[in-house]
């Protein structure tokens, strides 16, 4: 199970970036017609420095000061191998001995900072980009979060880790109570985020909550390193690449290699899925109780795609039953045979249970709200989760934007951007 959030800045300047004329564009200007070598985008490449050091006042401004690490595309700036608390000044200040590497070209600069408050150990990306068009954020900032009584301890069992857990899970107050802490570390990184960047708009989605069915590849990785309780941040650098992070991006799983997070999301969905007596919940119990306090928890499939809201399981239960059997295997015998994974659809998705009968072409229709191909339902609670995903049936992918989020019928058709 996973928390995530983000916030992002749009700043009002920058410097404006031209192409360079081509051969037909010479052609034109010789015979005197006017070429516009505008890109539609805004440089900050020239204050990328003092961009960072923003981000970092900000973080400051909101007691987060647990620096990993800052790289410039596939540069390590800083790597904190040391696991100190509090180095967010170092940080900066192996920023500014690289200062000469601040005027290349580059892609975006990113800064990884862990945080605990709680019961909920964050992790956050901020991301700058040297170049962005005048509707799109020049810094995104993105949380992962992982409630911490839901993961295994160092030395414990995998019976006693599942008793724990379980357990854990029938506190109604757990999901809500974590989904308060990360929404309130959201407010502090947008108030820390409006002083060190005056007169920009931050924008923000609050805390969405997950549960992954995970894929058979990490079904074999989390055998093969059971016994690593550790997520295993700073042994090495991670290079994260690309800008167009959708709304379920989490970089906890971008940067921890942790087989334990898997064992986990099995476990959830099995409880969500099958009564269990003996920690006080039945089938679908888990997933009503956490909604009914404000916090719906969605399933998704491992590769981004959004099965529905745990409250309303009995929809989809078909696409997890195999879930409660893998859950059930012995991940730590020694004479585990991966053909016991044979029989996991890793793959079964979202869109699965929406496409009907042969040639009936049922589809999402985000704008109305209703399935197009007449197989029931709506849209409107899962439109509201991934809105770059089921838009893409009846209204163009470039038509979502980051509102998306909240108001989906406007923006699918309405010529947004979604990048």
């Amino acid at each position: 199970m996973r928390l995530t959030a983000q916030a992002r800045v749009y700043l009002h300047s920058g410097e404006e970036v031209f192409r360079k004329p081509s051969f037909w564009d010479k052609i034109k200007t010789f015979a005197g017609s006017d070429v516009d070598l505008r890109t539609g985008e805004l440089s900050i490449a020239g204050n990328a420095l003092a961009m960072c050091e923003q981000v970092q006042q900000a973080f400051k401004l909101a007691k987060v000061t647990n620096a990993v690490s800052l790289t410039m595309d596939r540069e390590i700036l800083y790597q904190d191998l040391e696991d100190r608390a509090d180095d967010a000044d170092l940080l900066i200040t192996a920023a500014r001995r690289s200062q000469t590497m601040f005027s290349q070209p580059f892609e975006a600069i990113r800064m990884v900072f862990e945080h605990e408050a709680g019961g909920v150990h964050s992790l956050i990306e901020a991301t700058v980009r040297s170049k962005y068009k005048k509707n799109e954020p020049a810094v995104l900032i993105a949380i992962g979060g992982r409630i911490t009584s839901l993961r295994p301890l160092e030395g414990e069992e995998q019976e006693a880790a599942k008793d724990r857990i379980g357990k854990a899970l029938g506190d109604q107050n757990l999901v809500p109570t974590a989904k308060a802490m990360l929404d309130a570390l959201l407010a502090q990184l947008e108030a820390g985020l409006s002083r060190a960047f005056v007169g920009a708009r931050i924008e923000s989605d609050h805390a969405d909550i997950q549960v992954v069915k995970p894929s058979r590849e990490e079904l074999q990785q989390m055998h093969h390193g059971f016994d690593d309780r550790h997520a295993a941040l700073r042994d090495q650098p991670v290079y994260n690449s690309g800008w167009s992070y959708g709304s379920y991006y989490d970089p906890w799983s971008r940067y921890y290699r942790d087989p334990m997070d898997t064992f986990v999301n099995l476990m959830v969905l099995d409880a969500i899925m099958h009564p269990r007596p003996m920690w006080g919940y039945g089938p679908g119990y888990l997933g009503s109780s956490w909604s009914s306090y404000g916090a719906p928890v969605t399933v998704i499939n491992y590769n981004g795609h959004p099965y529905g809201n745990a409250d309303h399981i009995s929809s989809f239960q078909g696409q997890l039953g195999d879930v409660g059997q893998v859950s059930n295997l012995d991940w730590s015998s020694a004479s585990w045979d991966d053909s016991q994974l044979s029989g996991y659809d890793a793959n079964a998705s979202s869109f699965d249970q929406y496409s009907g009968g042969a040639g009936s072409g049922g589809s999402w229709d985000c704008a109305g709200g209703a399935d197009s191909g007449g197989g029931g339902g709506g849209t409107s609670s899962d439109c509201s989760f991934d809105c770059s995903s089921d838009c893409t049936a009846d209204c163009a992918a470039s038509d979502c934007s980051w509102d998306c989020s909240s108001d989906c019928s406007s923006d699918c058709g309405g010529g947004g951007s979604d990048w």
